[in-house]
């Protein structure tokens, strides 16, 4: 698979085959990820692969409150009902995943002066994107699915508590990491004429 096979092959996966994943196959993921670009070579990252059965029950039950207010009150077009029920039923049978991986921010050296320093903060949240990208792709030439979450971020707290991960480090993203049980149509695109522009706007 070329990368731009494992690019457009790419699908957010919401069911998965409890099958695991070798410790080695995740290994490889993390190795893919931090082979991203980041702002001064900072590797602001940490990933936590989360692979104990009542550990990724406790995560799902926190996804499914969190995609209750994404789903129920966040979003302008807010569900209701039925709608919101089946909606956010996805989030709890992701726990049927092997595994998850949680996506931190941990700024371990900072490099501009005070007066800039607002920046470290910007550029790690680029740096840890590219990171998840990275990680994604590599995942789907494993034959593996996930799917970029970030809401869990809404209840950082509490998935800190649950992880022991320290007070100083930002919960960015989660994925489940597993072999798909779904095959997804991909989702709609503008068309890339509409997007992209040459030397102007």
């Amino acid at each position: 698979m070329d990368i731009y096979e494992t690019i457009f092959a790419r699908r957010s996966i919401r069911k998965y085959r409890p099958d695991p994943v070798a410790d080695e196959t995740l290994m490889r993921l993390a190795r893919a990820a931090i082979a991203a670009p980041n702002g001064g070579n900072a590797q602001p990252w940490d990933f936590v692969f989360v692979t104990d059965t009542a550990l990724i029950g406790k995560l799902c039950a926190i996804l499914e409150q969190v995609h209750g207010e994404y789903f129920g009150t966040a979003r302008r077009d807010a569900l209701a009902g039925e709608r919101l029920e089946r909606a956010v039923s996805a989030y709890g049978r992701m726990a049927v995943a092997p595994a998850f991986v949680l996506a931190c921010k941990n700024i371990r050296n900072q490099q501009l002066n005070d007066s800039h320093a607002a920046w470290s903060d910007i550029w790690a949240h680029h740096s840890i994107a590219a990171a998840m990208e990275n990680l994604i792709l590599a995942a789907v030439a494993e034959g593996l699915g996930t799917c970029w979450l970030g809401t869990p971020g809404w209840q950082a707290g509490t998935i800190r508590e649950l992880l022991h991960i320290p007070a100083h480090v930002e919960i960015l993203a989660l994925s489940p990491i597993g072999y798909p049980d779904e095959a997804p149509r991909a989702r709609p695109r503008m068309a890339v004429e509409e997007v992209t522009h040459f030397n102007s706007w």
